[in-house]
């Protein structure tokens, strides 16, 4: 009985290891941390990103600390990016070079004049202060103009890179940078700008470009949208997302995927109800043609559904499998015994 019990905690230790190496996998330490030294002119004390209450033509020096945690020297490119709304509806500040919305008219590129700073080196286990430098436009700015200093550390690959090539890092440091002149918040706005077939990850979806024209966050943002033929009520795409938000003077892809759908050539009507923070409500109706040419530029003419995920299969069927085990275990035992006991 003794060897059974320990033949089954084996297999159990087994298969616990198995099921948690992807946990403990992605556990790993960045090695580096990013704070900023904020100054006297921050108008939010709360904030631990750059706030700050700025005039015309003033000129500031921001400074942020990067501490190398390693045992070794590492380098770190340093830019200062323009916020923008990605299309999963998440404000961005990691594009060094991203596509401007038409509607901003003083952005970070017009206040940093360097965007970005020579690379630098940080010893082992100490820290380096990197500063930047901002000057405001001559003429007042109304709301906020939106962006971040980003941190990226340079790996051994990106060290390798031929010249040319832009560094590319999976994790980055981002202190946020919110320049306003004025206590009052600009309410944000929304406008429906196009619709259209598209495709994103060589998916096809239906994009509602969204656009928030005015200086000032979209917070909270509620998206409620569906499709049916022009004329029609049936409904043929559909669906809702949560907690999005929008940057100031941003743009972005909301999309309706096709899912298992085939859409064929043809005029549909989107209709698109969105909320934001403030009580602000927003209603759009729009009709939109798809043609044989755009189908046939699209690489699928239809989503599969999105494959689902079969871990806890596995750890079910794994846990099954030890059951069973057990259990011949047991048999195989009991059966010696008796055998044992006629003999």
């Amino acid at each position: 009985m003794k060897r059974f019990w320990q033949w089954t905690v084996v297999l159990g230790t087994l298969l616990l290891a198995i099921c948690g190496y992807q946990q403990v996998a992605h556990a790993e330490n960045v090695g580096y941390t990013v704070n900023a030294v904020l100054p006297k002119n921050q108008d939010d004390s709360a904030a631990t990103y750059f706030a700050l209450r700025v005039k015309p033509k003033q000129q500031q020096k921001l400074s942020v600390v990067i501490s190398n945690q390693t045992k070794s020297a590492s380098k770190f490119k340093v830019s200062v990016n323009q916020a923008i709304t990605n299309d999963n509806g998440v404000i961005d500040y990691s594009q060094s070079h991203p596509t401007l919305d038409q509607s901003l008219k003083v952005g970070i590129k017009d206040i940093f004049a360097t965007q970005s700073l020579p690379t630098v080196t940080v010893p082992g286990k100490k820290s380096k202060t990197v500063t930047v430098q901002l000057k405001m436009p001559a003429k007042k700015l109304n709301g906020m103009v939106l962006g971040g200093i980003n941190v990226q550390k340079v790996t051994n690959t990106d060290q390798k890179a031929k010249k040319g090539v832009n560094i590319t890092n999976s994790f980055a440091y981002v202190i946020g940078v919110r320049l306003r002149e004025s206590a009052v918040n600009v309410a944000p706005n929304m406008t429906l700008l196009s619709v259209k077939a598209g495709q994103s990850n060589s998916l096809n979806q239906v994009n509602a470009k969204l656009q928030n024209p005015e200086p000032g966050i979209m917070s909270n943002l509620k998206v409620k949208a569906k499709v049916t033929a022009q004329g029609s009520d049936k409904v043929i795409l559909q669906n809702e997302k949560s907690n999005l938000a929008m940057a100031p003077n941003s743009s972005f892809n909301y999309a309706l995927p096709f899912g298992n759908k085939n859409l064929k050539a043809g005029t549909y009507t989107l209709t698109l109800d969105a909320t934001a923070q403030g009580g602000y409500k927003w209603h759009f109706v729009r009709n939109f043609t798809i043609t044989d040419k755009q189908l046939n530029q699209l690489a699928n003419k239809y989503n599969q559904p999105q494959q689902k995920s079969y871990f806890w299969w596995f750890v079910a069927g794994g846990a099954v499998i030890v059951l069973l085990l057990a259990i011949i275990l047991y048999l195989l035992w009991r059966n010696r015994r008796d055998r044992n006991q006629e003999d």
